[in-house]
Order: C-alpha cells, then structure tokens, then sequence
C-alpha cells in the first residue's frame, strides 16, 4: 500500500506539472501577441498553480506532533493527563492539519473529540498553524480498564489552502500505559487474616528466635529452664518465662482460574474475568499489608510466560505479582487443573493454598484434593450465571463472592462463608 500511494503522489505531480508548463507556454504566448487580457490570466493561473504546488508540497515541513503521558503506570480509576504539542518551525503557515492520534479503545478520554469504535479509538485534532507556532493540548485518560495500553501512531495530513491536493506523514512514536487492576476492601474486615490464615499459627510448629522477645508468660511443664525471667519473676508470685516471637513466617500462594465461562461465549464477555482478577489482586494485597509472604499462580500468561511467583516476603513481590496480573491475558489460557498438579510438589511445607475460581469441574477437584495432602486449601467461588463451587467437604475452607456487571462502581466486596 505505501508504494500505491507514492505512484498516486507522483503522479498527481506530473499532472501538476503538465499543467504549469502548459499556462505558463499560454502566458509567454500571449504577452509575446500582445494580448494583455489573457496573458495576465495566464500568468496568474500559473502563479497560482505553482504557489499551490509549493505550499502542498512543503505544507508538512517542520511539522512535529508529539504526545507525553503524564505517568506510565496507573491504579485503577485514576486519571491521567495526555498532553499535546504540534509545533510548525518554519516560515510557511499551514492553513490546515488534520491529526488522527490512535488511542486504546477500551478507555475513555475527556476533553478531546475520539471517533471510532469499540475496537479502533481516534483521538482527532483539526486545527491552523501560523509561522513558527506552537500549540499545546491536554486531554484526561480515565484508566478503568486493566491492561496495558498502546497510544499512537498518528496520521498527520494536510495541503495547500483549498484542498486541492493534500499530504500526509505517520508518526511511529508510540506511549505504554500499563493499568493495574482494581483492588477492594474487603468485606468484613480482616476476612483474610482470620479465616486464610487465622488457624494456621495453632495448627503448624514454629521454632522461636530467642534475640526476638515478645513477652513474659507463667511457667509451663516442659519450658526449659534457661527461659525463665528471674528478674520478672522476682516482682510477680509466679515463675515467669520469656515468650519469643516465631521464626517462621507465614506464606499464602493464591491459584486463580481465568477460564470464566462468559469469555468464551459469543458475543464475547471479560466482565467476569476481570472481576476475577481484580479479587485475586485484591486477596494479594490485603495479605501482603499483613507481611505474609505471598506467592501467585494463574492459566493465563503475560506473552508466552505463565503467571507464576514463588511465595515471598521480599518488599518487590507485590508490585512484581501485581503487574504481571496487570499484563496477564487468557488467550492462551492453559488448563486449570495442570497449574495445580505442578506447583503441587514445589510449595514449601506449610503454605496456605487459596484457589480463585468461577467453575470447579472434576478435574479441577482432583488437583485440589492432591494439595490437600499436604496443604491446607482454601475455596474462593466467584458466583455468576454459570459454574458451580466444590464440595464444603472437599476443601478446608469455602468463600463465595457474588458477581454483577456494576463491579467497578463498587469499592467494597463481600466475602460470605
């Protein structure tokens, strides 16, 4: 296609040219016949032509067009600004420019005039340009859609004062937005530490650091003496010993299915998905403000990588697990049910596992009853049309967590038993 339209280009210069020299061998004729009347007419038809052929032909010179992103990265809902700059350094005006900027279809933009669809967005500028002038523009992106966004390339055209012939230029520089998915409070508060995590400390063994004192307790049989507060017992009328805080940290690593039924049907619907994915970020993140060391496996992938984090406690984790759920995609999803049976044998002794589904078919349940073994698993069902959740007596704890299409106007979730 660009060479059609180089031999379109060429062409249409050649008529031009055809038509200067032929008024211009009009205009010598006749002021060589003397007959004035015409051979003005004919001087200034080729004047014109030729004025209009210049001014086409350099009316994209110096001609930038360049858009920044105020930030790379966004939360979800927030704004952010996209600023504008169209600058002609030169001599010449430009008595028309035409801008189709292309923009992510999936978010909306404020203050600016977008045509297109759902799946093309054209941000469009139409607008003068004296000599040397610069003009700026700012336009709001309201990021409620997780992903991450491509802007540009852009299509600048323009031409001589009539539209006779234009011209146009493509500017290759495009901007990335990555948008992280929505994170809710969850409702009640605390559900994740109590009921994720909440037993684990009196189910599991600790071996305690004696550098780390977290108090005084009286004395029990079977304490060893070296653990007794002499100077606390002093004051008290029972024999105290020194409590130390565990060593061992607490680990989650959160499973989350993006096979939603919904996204495969026709018409195509990721509502779900993305609820879904945004429950697990939100999971992730109330576990992390409680210094659990988090770990994320998922069926999608982020290219050909799948989703996959050890459970750490490391401070980069969140924001490494939570932008590969930002950039995470189900189009090459991988069956469920082989994530599980893989990670089976890797996770460490004593790791709470959580599973975010919204379907929990047979395979899925025996994956599930193999990490039972050794491991305890928590059940969080995203309720919708379709699928079903396991068995109460094939887990050890079972959430449910209803789905609407009005999720993103909501900034608390509910988890029910």
């Amino acid at each position: 296609m660009p060479g059609d339209w180089a031999r379109a280009v060429r062409k249409a210069d050649n008529e031009i040219w055809v038509a200067l020299t032929f008024l211009g061998l009009l205009a010598i004729a006749w002021w060589w016949l003397h007959s004035f009347p015409l051979a003005i007419v004919g001087s200034l038809g080729s004047l014109t032509t030729g004025t209009l052929y210049l001014w086409q032909r350099e009316c994209l010179t110096a001609v930038s067009y360049r858009r920044t992103l105020t930030a790379s990265r966004a939360e979800f809902g927030e704004e952010v600004a996209l600023e504008i700059e169209i600058v002609n350094d030169k001599l010449l005006p430009v008595p028309w420019l035409h801008i189709e900027d292309w923009l992510p279809s999936s978010l909306e933009l404020r203050g600016g005039t977008v045509t297109g669809d759902r799946t093309t967005a054209r941000l469009v500028n139409v607008l003068p340009l004296l000599p040397y002038q610069r003009v700026r523009r700012r336009v709001t992106v309201l990021c409620r859609e997780r992903g991450l966004h491509l802007f540009g390339p852009a299509i600048l055209r323009s031409g001589d004062p009539v539209g006779l012939r234009t011209r146009s230029a493509r500017v290759e520089d495009q901007q990335r937005l990555l948008v992280y998915p929505k994170r809710f409070a969850l409702d009640p508060l605390g559900v994740v530490s109590r009921v994720l995590i909440g037993d684990i400390r009196a189910r599991q063994q600790f071996l305690e650091d004696p550098s780390r004192i977290a108090g005084v307790r009286e004395y029990r049989v079977g304490d060893p003496l070296r653990s007794i507060d002499w100077r606390a017992t002093a004051r008290s009328a029972a024999l105290l010993v020194r409590h130390f805080e565990p060593t061992v940290s607490l680990r989650v690593t959160l499973f989350v299915d993006f096979h939603v039924p919904q996204a495969y049907s026709w018409p195509r619907d990721t509502s779900q998905l993305e609820f879904t994915i945004a429950l697990g970020a939100s999971l992730l993140s109330e576990l992390a403000e409680r210094q659990v060391a988090i770990g994320l496996f998922a069926s999608g992938s982020v290219g050909s990588d799948l989703v996959a984090f050890s459970a750490s406690s490391a401070p980069s984790q969140l924001s490494l697990v939570f932008e590969a759920l930002a950039r995470c995609s189900a189009e090459s999803a991988v069956p469920f049910s082989s994530v599980l049976k893989a990670q089976n044998a890797h996770l460490r002794p004593g790791t709470s596992v959580v599973v975010v589904a919204s379907d929990y078919p047979e395979q899925t349940l025996e994956a599930l009853a193999e990490l039972r073994r050794r491991h305890t698993v928590t059940a969080v069902w995203v309720q919708g049309d379709q699928g079903a959740p396991p068995p109460r007596e094939q887990v050890d704890r079972l959430l449910r967590v209803g789905f609407t299409n009005d999720w993103r106007e909501s900034d608390i979730l509910e988890l029910a038993a």
